[in-house]
């Protein structure tokens, strides 16, 4: 069984906005709620930027389903041991389970408060040592420290835990960052890009879950898609306009501000919109993408609303799809 989820793009619709999809989400059986994480959108034009944290503590008193992060930065936008009590809080106040996405970051999280944007091999690294600190102040009763090259602790305790620790799920586009998975991981998260590429993390993460002596099958994984429906095609293809950026590999490069990110979507073309997003005018080709993409051995399938009509995807996604599956 393939899981359903909702993407709260926190770059496109406003906090109270993304509660009631999320109720809505809820309502209409999808399992999980995750939300995005940074400081600057993907795009200018009609964007949004609320504070992700914020908006998870009332999403868990508004919903009752799983939430988490898809995905927060390790960088210099946070410390480590605050990311560890934020989210060791929400498990503590929230009944379902909570999810801590961790990724390498991108430029628009650092950029803007005056932090460098480091080449890959750093930030990979700032991304193992924030792994270690959390999982340091998760699974000790004690105080901690950390001496590292990134970040440092010293002689920290968490007083306020949950009776189980929030899980941690690595994001990643490429392989020397999803190789953390196998060790640090509780599960992992990618986005869809090509299918020969889609395809292959699958299978890669397994891999990895066996170089660290773990069961492949205790990381569970999630592909996040894209999404927009309507009845007229036309019409929903336009409306993942916002999203158009993301299909010209922007996540790596240092780019911080969102008119030049949005300028660089207009590059796109229509093979690259078709492939990238999730675009249907029919509720049974909806089903059929998502078939595919579990058939590839995901767990989860989180799809971000872009739809012209928002409450009417979700609406089709209760009465039609989901059931379908």
């Amino acid at each position: 069984m393939v899981s359903i989820d909702y993407m709260a793009h926190q770059e496109q619709y406003s906090p109270s906005q993304l509660l009631r999809f999320s109720e809505l989400a809820a309502d209409n059986g999808f399992e999980f709620v995750w939300t995005s994480d940074h400081f600057h959108p993907w795009f200018h034009t009609d964007a949004e930027a609320g504070f992700a944290w914020s908006w998870l503590g009332a999403a868990a008193e508004r919903i009752d389903v799983p939430i988490g992060t898809c995905v927060t930065p390790a960088g210099e936008h946070y410390h480590p041991a605050l990311m560890a009590q934020a989210f060791a809080t929400l498990q503590e106040m929230h009944d379902e389970r909570v999810v801590l996405g961790l990724s390498t970051g991108e430029a628009m999280n650092e950029k803007p408060m005056g932090h460098e944007w480091p080449d890959y091999p750093v930030r990979r690294d700032r991304l193992e040592e924030t792994l270690e600190i959390v999982h340091g102040l998760w699974d000790n009763d004690d105080f901690y420290s950390y001496d590292g090259e990134h970040f440092t602790v010293d002689d920290a305790k968490l007083y306020t835990m949950p009776e189980e620790r929030p899980e941690i799920q690595i994001a990643a586009n490429g392989p020397s960052t999803a190789s953390l998975t196998g060790e640090y991981g509780d599960g992992f998260i990618t986005v869809k890009t090509g299918e020969e590429y889609t395809e292959r993390m699958y299978p890669a993460i397994r891999r990895y879950a066996e170089d660290e002596g773990r069961d492949p099958d205790s990381i569970e994984t999630t592909l996040l898609v894209i999404a927009s429906y309507d009845e007229d095609y036309e019409r929903a293809r336009a409306a993942t306009r916002p999203w158009w950026a993301t299909t010209q590999n922007v996540f790596d490069r240092a780019m911080a501000n969102p008119k030049e990110i949005e300028a660089e979507g207009e590059k796109a073309t229509e093979e690259e919109i078709e492939g990238k997003f999730l675009i249907a005018d029919d509720p049974s080709d909806i089903a059929g993408q998502l078939s595919a993409y579990a058939e590839m051995g995901f767990d989860r399938i989180a799809l971000g609303n872009t739809s012209p009509e928002p409450e009417t995807f979700f609406e089709v996604m209760g009465d039609e799809v989901i059931p379908s599956l």
